[in-house]
């Protein structure tokens, strides 16, 4: 998983040689130069990268146990629940309210979010949630399934 990810080459090749399904939770600057790229989009995606993505039917929704509607146990969002202490953006902590009254509504097992500057993982009210870092620093979240995870920074 990958969020606020420039268009860094070494970055880019480094994704495409995983092999591995890449799911990008907003802000990707170039999702059509990325291997099997599905994702969903943020605030500061481009035209282009928003065209490209619903032209050719890379918006995620769900897949295997992950969804974005809450569906599953395990959940995608771009922005960060507020007050949790996860986002995190030129050191002013950020979030969301509406994925926080989601995150109490739903009681989802586990939330991955992008949009915040910071590898982090806390637990709140029974919900494990995850930052998965900035892609342009090199960080990133491996997702194995049935809320399995690691963090990887290059």
């Amino acid at each position: 998983m990958v969020s606020g990810l420039s268009c860094r080459e070494d970055v880019i090749e480094w994704l495409n040689r995983l092999g591995a399904r890449v799911i990008g939770l907003g802000d990707v600057e170039c999702p059509q130069r990325i291997r099997n790229f599905k994702g969903i989009l943020g605030e500061m995606d481009s035209i282009t990268a928003t065209k490209y993505m619903e032209r050719n039917n890379l918006l995620f929704t769900r897949e295997g146990d992950l969804s974005v509607d809450f569906s599953t146990p395990y959940v995608i969002v771009h922005e960060p629940p507020f007050g949790v202490g996860t986002g995190l953006v030129n050191g002013v902590s950020i979030g969301s309210l509406a994925v926080r009254a989601k995150i109490l509504t739903h009681r989802p097992l586990l939330v991955f979010h992008g949009h915040s500057e910071v590898q982090k993982e806390v637990d709140f009210e029974g919900t494990r949630v995850v930052s998965v870092g900035l892609g342009s620093l090199g960080q990133f979240v491996e997702y194995f399934g049935n809320g399995k995870y690691r963090f990887i920074a290059i």
